[in-house]
């Protein structure tokens, strides 16, 4: 949603993440909807508008170049933030609206480039969707993807082939329904 924001664009897209834990959230929210899957998210519905509600958490490991084997509830916003796939994905917004910004996401958003949060190899080898994401994010915003993440996904395109048929078909779809879909397309050929 900040990341929409900063750009203009209208989103409903909108993520919290907190210290509090799913427990604690589900206290507040009664009505709320825990996944079957712990990963420290709570599903909230509010006039309408759905919201993701994510504690603070380190991943440790991952199964699958998927999913984290374990989660582990922390309470620091930057080290959270250390987990995420791309830069321009870790921008918050407070309380107060104001504009939190601690791995410097909204440079590569004015930049108009798709970097990864620490080395772009490692973040495709735990999270083989980061891949098609990074194309997607790079086609609908008509954004560049950074030199390590081109040669990052070109080293890991072959990881694609564990990745269910729905996830990549939800990622594609989003690709080719993009008014930058050619761009989408170019980049998926050349990358492989």
């Amino acid at each position: 949603f900040v990341r929409d924001h900063i750009l203009g664009i209208e989103s409903n897209d909108i993520d919290i993440t907190t210290s509090a834990t799913p427990k604690d959230i589900k206290e507040i929210f009664a009505d709320s909807c825990l996944p079957s899957e712990d990963y420290g998210s709570v599903t909230v519905m509010m006039k309408g508008i759905r919201f993701e509600i994510t504690t603070f958490r380190k991943e440790i490991g991952y199964v699958d170049n998927r999913r984290p084997a374990s989660i582990k509830y922390i309470d620091n916003l930057y080290e959270d933030l250390l987990r995420r796939d791309f830069t321009i994905n870790t921008i918050c917004m407070d309380s107060k609206g104001e504009i939190v910004d601690l791995l410097d996401g909204r440079s590569d958003l004015e930049k108009g480039i798709i970097r990864t949060v620490g080395k772009a190899k490692v973040r495709f080898e735990e999270d083989t969707l980061r891949i098609l994401r990074a194309i997607r994010f790079a086609t609908i915003l008509d954004f560049k993807l950074d030199e390590e993440v081109i040669e990052a996904i070109k080293d890991c395109s072959y990881l694609l082939d564990r990745l269910s048929i729905n996830r990549k078909k939800e990622e594609l779809d989003k690709i080719f329904s993009s008014p930058h879909a050619d761009k989408g397309i170019e980049l998926l050929l050349a990358l492989g």
